[in-house]
């Protein structure tokens, strides 16, 4: 048993001995159950949608910055969503003009932008900030991005797993649907005194996976992604130690993993056990399979199958 120099137990070495013993243990699999394998299309599909997820996180959270740096001028946003497409991604900054702006009477009642950027997913930066002077009405192809983005809170917002502040992104899928992930960073108590003890961590496992209508309106289904929470430290370890993600359901890691060590790369390495499978996540967003979980164990009927991460053609 690790002990601290106080006779406490030391949870870190122990972790890292846990971790040494499913290394050597998946060194020591036959070689016979490497052939049962996940699909390379499926690890790649996991990959590129972790990544657009990333993408849309960081694309939301710079355009927080600059118009608190730039946007003194502009009128008051509600939201703001991104709209991927081949020619370059809009950052569109939603208000509600019914509220602020019916009295000037040159705004339609709903939806309206008052201000639009760019976003380079290759250099992760901005373009030039534009303010809509007056605000105008947004098109519906923005105001069902944003309804979906409502649609999908109101449907996560009140279960257990949910609750602000969260985190969200929406991908146009090429059938016209919206897929929403809604991941949550509500701590309850004991979470919050792990995360202060950690000094600085990352919650895994209040996320949600929302299917929305083209129309932005209905909801299709609700999918949580997780079995259980975890508090992941954010504070440097020694390079090429991994931190440890378990998954009780499914055969493969969820975009969600891959968007969370994107958006925090100190959580890289990440090995995550699903019931089958071992996988590493590296800081750029690469899934390895590893090989299988040396102490696999059989999943659920309900899991037994991998979250789809939504289609790998989406834009």
């Amino acid at each position: 048993m690790a002990m601290t120099p106080r006779g406490g137990f030391d949870w870190a070495a122990a972790g890292r001995a846990s971790l040494r013993c499913l290394c050597l243990a998946a060194a020591l699999t036959p070689l016979a159950a490497q052939n049962d394998r996940p699909p390379a299309e499926a690890l790649a599909s996991l990959q590129e949608r972790g990544r657009l997820i990333a993408l849309y996180l960081q694309a939301v959270d710079k355009a927080a910055d600059l118009l608190k740096a730039q946007g003194s001028g502009a009128a008051p946003s509600d939201r703001t969503v991104v709209i991927p497409d081949r020619e370059g991604w809009r950052v569109i900054y939603v208000g509600d003009s019914s509220r602020d702006l019916a009295a000037s009477g040159m705004v339609r009642k709903g939806l309206s932008i008052v201000a639009e950027t760019t976003f380079s997913p290759d250099a992760g930066q901005l373009g030039t900030l534009g303010l809509a002077s007056p605000p105008r009405a947004a098109s519906a192809t923005i105001q069902s991005y944003v309804r979906s983005l409502e649609q999908a809170e109101i449907a996560t917002i009140g279960r257990p797993e949910g609750g602000r502040p969260l985190l969200e992104a929406v991908v146009r899928e090429k059938d016209a649907t919206f897929t929403v992930y809604v991941i949550s960073q509500q701590k309850e108590g004991s979470e919050r005194d792990v995360a202060a003890g950690m000094g600085g961590s990352v919650l895994f496992g209040r996320d949600f996976m929302v299917r929305i209508a083209a129309s932005g309106r209905q909801v299709l289904s609700v999918e949580k992604l997780h079995d259980r929470n975890t508090s992941m430290s954010l504070q440097p370890r020694a390079p090429g130690t991994p931190l440890l993600h378990e998954h009780d359901q499914r055969d493969l890691p969820a975009p969600t993993d891959v968007a969370l060590v994107l958006r925090h790369r100190v959580l890289a390495p990440l090995l995550v056990l699903t019931p089958r499978f071992m996988f590493r996540i590296d800081a750029e967003g690469a899934v390895t399979w590893l090989g299988p979980n040396p102490n696999s164990k059989p999943a659920t009927s309900q899991g037994a199958g991998p979250a789809s991460p939504g289609r790998a053609d989406a834009p």
